[in-house]
């Protein structure tokens, strides 16, 4: 694949198995929240908007040919850039905006965006007539405009500030602010894009402390929800594996022969030493890990390297191993990986997966593994914080239906996202989260620089 896809493809994003459109919008939405989150002004924002719509519309007029050329269709899906443009436009000429607005004016410029683009009425749709890439650059920038002059009437009129009103910033837990903290979580708990990651950035802006103890407890309420979501997902193979588990008493009370001969009892070796591991390693530096939630530069570093690994798993191709052969060394080895998850921005799934695939576990089973060591690990680290700070959870001010909503919520998405996980996994494009990464953490730099 030459440079010209990729730069078209937003870097990767327009290679997404789901809707690659709306992944190209992404980067911008993001950069202009944190823009707005960190007091940048009017003039600031728009010049910056400004310049990244030139860049995606150049991009997107000089190489989508390529892409036309390589998958024969007049406007290939592949090709985001011209997304990231129009999104930029989104948000040209807005006027100043409080920090605390920042949330709701992105997700509604995006919102606002994403809706024009996809219905295309009937100028924006005539625009898309225009031949090659200017056709399919000039409606975005069509449904750009347009999203652009409702936001700023929305911002007028006061819009963006009562939709700001239904999310917390005194320190409580709404249930507006659970159902998507429990959005959050479902859809990065199994893409391997930490999950962790996402709900300190969302947590800054809401105006909560990410590294409280009361955040720490509501985002476990939260881990419990996906747990729910692993079960739903492999609930034939979790009861197929407990039936195996049980006829493995068959070769006897020899623990080394159940060990060599049973698969099932093989599993939970494995399982069971990856989390000792786990715990020997990572609960002595559990405050550590924690207070890094407070650091948003050490955040964006662990994105990095996140992606880092996912980008590097991808070219590991030859993953034939199957669970027999994947012995206690390799669980050692994946133990070590699932620690330094609880760092933030750190995926457990993606480093679970990242260090399975490059031991030359198979990709499925690389995939089962990760979450199978996953439930006792998110069980065991909620069961101890629950215990551990149990004054702090009955006074720390959660809403009935908050606790309800969030893992409610989180399991549902996260159903989706495991499905779309294993989906891609088996396809080995990994590195397409790798780049979100990357993406992300540069977009966190934007906005501490500023």
């Amino acid at each position: 694949m030459n440079l010209k896809r990729i730069v078209n493809s937003c870097f990767g994003l327009g290679f997404m198995p789901i809707a690659p459109g709306t992944w190209g919008s992404l980067p911008v939405m993001i950069i202009f929240g944190l823009l707005v989150a960190g007091g940048a002004g009017a003039a600031k924002i728009n010049a910056i908007m400004l310049g990244l719509a030139f860049i995606g519309s150049v991009a997107t007029v000089a190489y989508s040919s390529a892409s036309i050329a390589a998958r024969g269709k007049k406007d290939p899906s592949e090709v985001v850039m011209d997304e990231f443009a129009g999104q930029a436009l989104a948000f040209i000429a807005i006027r100043a905006i409080a920090p605390v607005d920042a949330f709701a004016a992105a997700a509604l410029g995006f919102l606002l965006f994403r809706l024009f683009d996809i219905t295309k009425p009937w100028l924006i749709r005539k625009l898309e007539t225009l031949p090659g890439g200017y056709g399919i650059l000039a409606d975005d920038l069509g449904a750009g405009i347009v999203a652009a002059i409702i936001l700023n009437v929305f911002n007028i009129l006061g819009v963006t500030s009562a939709f700001t009103e239904l999310l917390p910033h005194s320190g409580s837990i709404s249930i507006a602010a659970g159902a998507i903290l429990g959005i959050v979580q479902g859809f990065t708990e199994f893409l391997p894009v930490s999950s962790d990651g996402h709900l300190v950035l969302f947590e800054n802006f809401f105006g909560f402390k990410a590294e409280s103890p009361q955040m720490l407890s509501f985002d476990l309420t939260l881990h419990l929800g996906t747990v729910v979501a692993i079960f739903f997902v492999f609930w034939q193979d979790i009861v197929n594996w407990l039936r195996n588990l049980k006829g493995s008493l068959k070769f006897g009370p020899n623990p080394v022969t159940m060990y060599k001969k049973s698969a099932s009892f093989h599993i939970l070796i494995l399982a069971i030493v990856a989390n000792i591991v786990t715990a020997l390693v990572g609960f002595p530096f559990k405050d550590y890990f924690e207070e890094s939630r407070g650091h948003l530069w050490v955040v964006a570093a662990m994105f990095v390297i996140t992606g880092s690994a996912l980008v590097i798993a991808d070219f590991r191709k030859r993953a034939r191993i199957g669970l027999r052969e994947f012995g206690i060394i390799a669980a050692i080895i994946v133990g070590l990986a699932q620690a330094s998850a609880l760092m933030p921005a750190i995926s457990r799934s993606g480093m679970t997966i990242c260090a399975a695939v490059l031991y030359g576990l198979h990709r499925k089973w690389a995939v089962e593994f990760s979450f199978l060591i996953g439930i006792p690990a998110i069980l065991g680290a909620a069961g101890i914080q629950f215990i551990k700070e149990f004054d702090i959870i009955q006074s720390a001010g959660f809403s009935v239906g908050s606790t309800i909503v969030g893992p409610l919520t989180a399991a549902a998405v996260g159903v989706l996202a495991l499905k779309l996980l294993i989906k891609t996994t088996r396809r080995a494009k990994l590195k397409y989260f790798g780049l979100y990464c990357y993406l992300l953490a540069a977009a966190l730099a934007v906005y501490l620089l500023s």
